[in-house]
């Protein structure tokens, strides 16, 4: 609830849009909230308004240009799985498969949880 209208405002959710979008952002942070990560405030609102703006893709049926398999390979398997369990149902809900480049890019978000909760190497 923390993002909400700001990300609705951000990313100009048309009013017909707004209570869909709103449903299913709230439910994607719920499973954000159940992953074994944390996100400080800044990773917490980039990560907000890049579900807003999927929700959004997706609704539109636009997605982003597809990323090169070099860059994917970057992600760790935690990263994808974590991925894909917050966005796998917004694209299941709208009958479509999750768009692979869809998932990289929340995958970036859920990488650098991964890497703030590491330890310092000395």
């Amino acid at each position: 609830m923390k993002y909400l209208e700001k990300v609705l405002q951000i990313n100009e959710i048309s009013q017909e849009q707004r209570e869909l979008a709103s449903r299913e952002y709230l439910e994607a942070k719920e499973r954000v909230k159940g992953l074994p990560v944390a996100l400080g405030d800044d990773a917490d609102m980039m990560l907000s308004n890049h579900l807003m703006a999927l929700i959004k893709r997706i609704l539109q049926r636009q997605f982003v240009e597809p990323v090169e398999d070099e860059m994917m390979s970057e992600l760790s398997e935690n990263a994808w799985n974590y991925a894909h369990r917050v966005v796998d149902p917004l694209f299941a809900a709208h009958g479509l498969e999750a768009d692979r480049s869809e998932v990289f890019l929340v995958g970036t978000h859920m990488e650098m949880a991964i890497a703030a909760a590491a330890p310092a190497v000395q």
